[in-house]
């Protein structure tokens, strides 16, 4: 009988587990700055399909970019970006044009630390502009100039540990 309502047991918790659904956690600012290991202003030249398997996901797109400005980090030349992993609910997708990226490793491969805000879209021509966080709504961004976005980047970098805000 004890072993019967093991088994029960057993299955019941299985049972649950399997149902559970994994959702996407999404760091903030600050934190999306801290537990990045590369932060870069990059240009991806092209995108193509693939299927390479990192240590925690399998990724459908690699992203050929050249390196413009390294903030942290180090990276020079030219890159593989991985993209579009196994994850459905949250995944970084590459597409050509200049970015600022938030790069962290899966085993050798460099992909993004935060799902779809770790690459940030460049745009604007003689005043380049990025879509950065609001810091007075939250989930919500704002257009500003990329030069201020990097000064702050940069401030943060530079903060000492035991003051950065959380």
């Amino acid at each position: 009988m004890k072993r019967f309502q093991l088994l029960l047991v057993v299955g019941l918790v299985l049972l649950f587990a399997g149902s559970a659904q994994a959702k996407a956690a999404y760091k903030g600012k600050v934190q999306m700055i801290e537990t990045a290991e590369v932060i870069a202003v990059v240009e991806i030249t092209s995108v193509e399909t693939a299927s390479v398997k990192g240590t925690y996901e399998t990724y459908r797109q690699k992203a050929s970019a050249k390196i413009d400005k390294v903030l942290k980090g180090k990276l020079s030349g030219s890159v593989a970006l991985y993209g579009d992993g196994d994850f459905i609910c949250a995944k970084c997708h590459f597409q050509a044009g200049r970015y600022l990226v938030f790069l962290q490793r899966d085993g050798e491969l460099l992909t993004g630390n935060n799902w779809h805000l770790s690459i940030r879209k460049i745009t604007g021509n003689s005043e380049e502009e990025v879509e950065w966080f609001d810091d007075k709504k939250i989930f919500e961004n704002q257009v500003l100039l990329l030069s201020d976005v990097l000064n702050e980047i940069k401030g943060e970098i530079a903060r000492p540990k035991q003051s950065k805000r959380r």
